[in-house]
């Protein structure tokens, strides 16, 4: 616990000095890299697994509580992208996979599970099942992550919170507190029968029911929303905790060379869908980012884009990339 609270005092303090330099996304970015100086430092940093799970269900809350009407009419509009960035995944795998498999020493397993753009958790329980090398995996993954976290706000800020005693002020705080209590408990169910992101679409689904049942309609305190780009700069950070940085060089150079890859495929799909869909590109490239799903939402939330176009890519990504790692798996095994 004290492990916790000393990471908490880091990403706080990270989070004040950024904001009074006058950084952008001054809260996440301070947080993400005190934390960070703090845990290649030597010094322990560490956040509760329950973290992501915490920010995801506030996350899915918020984007709820800006959809208008018109819901199911937008979402058949989004087939054609659905359609144009399953095309990317498959492109990124492919082109990732033969990538990593091309690294020295490295398995087919190991190359498959460090070529999934996102669903970090549920690579790292797999890689645990087969003895792949875990701290290869989560590191690869983090160094892209740690990339698209600290570089996409400092080009697409986040809107500034008011630090002040006003931003404590709930308007309704009987309808915020049955909201997050009701999305909790529906999360909870979609996490037992194994949904991705349960937490978010407990959220979403939660407020909606309320917001069209019983009319409610409220916004959150903006203190919350500081202390949520807080935890979720912690939350990142805290996965560099003692990483040995003379030991991880050829993993960094190989996370390196993939995210670059990664970059220049997902950049391409977004401008084809900027300019065949007219969809803005800041928004398109927010729902084809590879990963960092939390940190795409909440920028896309202070952007004059459509937060739950960006949501719904990023839930849909996790939930196919989900479902098709195990196949192949299979299918690499079978050829090997």
């Amino acid at each position: 616990m004290l492990l916790v609270v000393r990471t908490m005092i880091f990403g706080t303090l990270g989070g004040l000095l950024a904001y009074w330099l006058g950084l952008p996304s001054a809260w996440l970015i301070g947080a993400l890299l005190a934390v960070v100086l703090a845990g290649v430092s030597g010094i322990q940093v560490a956040m509760p697994a329950a973290t992501s799970s915490l920010i995801t269900l506030f996350l899915g809350i918020s984007v709820a509580l800006n959809i208008e009407t018109g819901l199911v009419d937008q979402l058949l509009h989004w087939a054609g992208s659905i359609v144009l960035m399953c095309l990317m995944l498959a492109s990124l795998l492919w082109v990732l996979y033969r990538y990593y498999l091309s690294r020295g020493g490295w398995n087919r397993d190991e190359a498959l599970f460090c070529s999934v753009p996102g669903n970090l958790a549920i690579m790292l329980s797999m890689a645990a099942e087969v003895n792949a090398n875990v701290r290869r995996i989560s590191l690869i993954h983090s160094v892209r992550l740690l990339f698209l976290v600290f570089c996409i706000p400092l080009f697409l800020p986040v809107a500034e919170r008011r630090v002040s005693l006003q931003g404590f002020h709930i308007e309704h705080p009987e309808r915020m507190f049955v909201t997050i209590a009701l999305a909790a408990v529906i999360g909870w169910i979609l996490k037992r029968v194994k949904l991705p992101a349960p937490m978010l679409v407990g959220g979403i689904l939660a407020t909606l029911l309320l917001k069209q049942g019983l009319d409610w309609n409220w916004r959150f305190p903006d203190m919350i929303l500081v202390a949520l780009l807080v935890f979720l700069g912690c939350a990142i950070g805290s996965r560099f905790n003692n990483i040995d940085i003379q030991e991880s060089i050829a993993e960094i150079r190989a996370a390196a060379g993939g995210l670059m890859i990664t970059l220049i495929i997902s950049g391409v799909f977004a401008t084809v869908l900027h300019y065949v869909a007219a969809v803005p590109w800041t928004q398109a490239m927010l729902a084809y980012a590879p990963g960092g799903m939390e940190v795409m939402i909440a920028i896309a939330m202070n952007q004059d884009v459509d937060a739950l176009f960006v949501a719904s890519h990023q839930m849909f990504r996790m939930l196919i990339m989900s479902m098709t790692i195990p196949l192949l798996m299979m299918l690499i095994r079978r050829k090997a």
